[in-house]
Formats: structure tokens, sequence, C-alpha cells
């Protein structure tokens, strides 16, 4: 990298983190979790508002790949937190309602997207119409599980039964989402490296057996606090360049590495992960901003999406309102799972990236669905305030005990 190319990558670094530090500050005094204002800092970064030669100039293009790729580690670090938070134990006995919760919260607004696809949206096809109502489908089906596992940070519920379940169904969504991205990909350009595919088996069965005991064995040997960080965060690297490889994506990869890491060293794995991902994360949401233009965007532009982000919504909170409900949860819990489970971000913006990058969504079409994301994350944190009023007023407990952090009272533990 060229001298000049390297001070604007640096200079940008500091743009993009102070931007996201005042535009995440001002979304939690509105009541948002910070990374609304961090998604929306990267929107503003693209040429909706600041114009393209401007935006060009801040983030020239040849040092955009650079930063993706920073953003990427701190994805990674980031999905390492999430699986040592994951409790496993604790879920066991829900195995039944997780597994239908997330198929019908993937499933139905998959089906409602391809529906969208084929009959609304002619003007943005692709020359393969299959492929790109399929796309679309995998695209209103996201859960964001690093942004859910952001929002339960923030409300609390990170420790609670509701969370842990919302956070497992939401690892669960985002598989089948990567499952069913890799078939449309197939579909649309045969041939290639799908055969590592047969490889995701054989792969999770030695990290459990082989790799998580060794990894308890060197954590027991370590030395000081730096050892422990670096065999968390250099693991959760190396399990994500695995993913990455077979064409899971890395984000799958680093999460297993924090499911199979010792609880005992989760503090200090913690500390080196946290940085790491407070500093690189943010790149992500600027990377994939720069390519949102609503400029052009007309009434029948509008249209679409309400319609959408009335298939994304309705879908999701529809699907896994019911699932939960037949899974044997009551309403109040049935309807907090829905609404977190509607979160997107982090996901639905790297699936994006990856459509508009292989040309299957065009610019508009690509701006309408980041929206979309937007506007679903934003709605999770006050239709969690809203349905907690109700509960309280109708003398339920479940999902303020939830919030205040007293797993004890959670009707998804007690069940």
């Amino acid at each position: 990298m060229a001298g000049s190319a390297l001070v604007t990558v640096l200079v940008d670094l500091v743009l993009i983190l102070a931007a996201a530090k005042a535009l995440g500050w001002a979304a939690t005094k509105l009541g948002q979790p910070a990374v609304i204002g961090e998604i929306t800092a990267g929107i503003l970064a693209g040429p909706t508002v600041l114009g393209t030669h401007l935006s060009q100039t801040l983030f020239p293009p040849e040092t955009r790949p650079t930063l993706a790729v920073l953003a990427n580690i701190g994805i990674a670090a980031f999905m390492f937190l999430g699986g040592l938070e994951l409790d496993l134990p604790s879920l066991r006995r829900r195995r039944g309602a997780i597994g239908a919760v997330s198929l019908a919260a993937y499933m139905v607004p998959f089906a409602l997207g391809c529906v969208v696809g084929l009959v609304v949206l002619e003007r943005h096809q692709a020359d393969d119409r299959l492929s790109f109502a399929l796309f679309l489908g995998c695209a209103l089906a996201v859960t964001a599980f690093p942004v859910l596992a952001r929002i339960l940070h923030d409300t609390r519920l990170i420790h609670t039964g509701i969370g842990q379940f919302s956070l497992a169904c939401a690892a669960l969504v985002d598989l089948l989402a990567w499952a069913a991205l890799a078939v449309v990909l197939a579909l649309s350009a045969p041939g290639g490296s799908h055969w590592r595919w047969a490889l995701v088996l054989p792969a999770a069965a030695i990290t459990w057996w082989v790799t998580r005991p060794l990894i308890a064995r060197i954590a027991e040997r370590a030395e000081g606090t730096q050892t422990v960080i670096t065999l968390g965060v250099g693991g959760a690297l190396l399990y994500g360049a695995l993913t990455e490889w077979i064409g899971l994506h890395l984000i799958f990869g680093a999460f297993l590495f924090g499911l199979i890491f010792p609880r005992a060293y989760r503090p200090t794995a913690e500390t080196g992960a946290r940085v790491l991902s407070t500093l690189l994360m943010p790149g992500f949401f600027v990377v994939a901003g720069l390519a949102v233009d609503l400029s052009s965007t007309d009434r029948t532009g509008i249209i679409e999406l309400v319609l959408i982000v009335a298939a994304a919504v309705g879908g999701k909170l529809g699907g896994a309102y019911l699932a939960a409900r037949v899974g044997g949860l009551d309403s109040a819990t049935a309807s907090v799972v829905a609404v977190l489970l509607n979160t997107r971000g982090l996901t639905e913006l790297v699936i994006l990236h990856i459509g508009y990058t292989l040309g299957l969504l065009d610019t508009g079409l690509y701006s309408m669905l980041v929206v979309m994301a937007l506007l679903t994350t934003a709605m999770t944190a006050p239709t969690l305030r809203l349905l907690d009023r109700r509960n309280h007023h109708r003398g339920d407990n479940e999902t303020t005990s939830a919030r205040a952090g007293a797993p004890a009272s959670d009707p998804v533990t007690r069940q």
C-alpha cells in the first residue's frame, strides 16, 4: 500500500470511529441501541447525503478494500464475543421450540420475499429471475445475530431465558440464511468450490471433540492474560478463515470458536476481543453504506420500499409468534421473541453487499433493502418498551423481569 493510501486509511478509521461514537450516543439518547447510529453513520457517508464527489474524496475507492478487511476482523471479534455469551446448557430443555421458531421465522419471510421478488420488483430483476427471487427471499428472512446480541446487551436481556432463547433462534436462522444463500449462489453461478460444503460436518465434529478439549488444556497452562487473549482472538480469526474458505462466511467460524472457548477464561478473552470489535466493526457499516444511493428514488420506489418492509416485518413477526405459541410459549413471551427476531442489520448488510457485488441487486434495490434493515432494527427497542408497558399493565412480569436481569422469573426458563 502506498504511503498516501495508508494515511487515508488511518484518517478514515478515525473519522469512522468518531462518527460511530457520536451517532451511537445520539441513538441511545433517542432510546435506540447504539448500533442504529453506527448504521446511520454508514449511510450518511454514502452519496445520498454527501454526494458522490465528497463521498469518494473522504473514502477513495482504492482504500475501501483495506477498510473492508479491517471491518471483517472487527466482525469476527464481535461474533467470538457472541459465542462466549451463549449459554448452551440452559437451552437444552427448549430444543424443539428453538428449532420450530427458527424454521418459521426464516421460511415465512423467505416465501414472502420470493413472491415480492417475482411479482412486485419486475423493474429490478436480473437476467435470472429465479435467482433474483430466491436472493430477495434470503434478504428478507435474515435475523442479524450480532446486532441482536448488541440489543440484548443494551436492554439487559442477554443473561435471561428470553434473551438466550432468542439468541439461539437467531443463530439458527442465520445458519439457515447462509445455507440458503449458498444454494442461490450455486444456482446463479454453477461450478466453483461448493464441494467445500461437504467439510462442514467433519469440521464441526473435530471442533467439538478435538479442538474444544485441546483449547481447554492450552488455556489451563497459559501464563498471563495476553496469552489467553491471543488464544481467543487468534482462534476466532483462524476459525473465521476456515468457514470463509468453506463458503459459510467468517462470522460462523468466529461464533463457533466462542462457543467452545472455556468459560473459566471468558472475562480475559472478552477484554481483547471487545477492544478489537469496538475499534474495527463500525467500519463495515461505512463500507456497506457507501454503496447506498437514495437520491434517485421515485414514487414507485417508495411503494416498493413499503411493500418490502411489510413483507419482511409481517413474515418475521407472524411466523416467529405463531411458532412460539405452538411451541408452548405464552403470548407475552412469544411476542418478545418475535420482535427480537425481527432485528436485522449486520448480517443483512453482509448478505446485501454480496448480492450487490455479484450484480443480483442494482443500486436502487440495494439502497431500499439497506433502509429496510435500518427500519426493522430501529423498531425493536420501542416495540419492546411498548410490550413491556402493556404486559406490566396486564400484570404480566415476564418482560419487565427479563429486562431487569432476573432470569428466575423468565417464562422460557420456567417452562
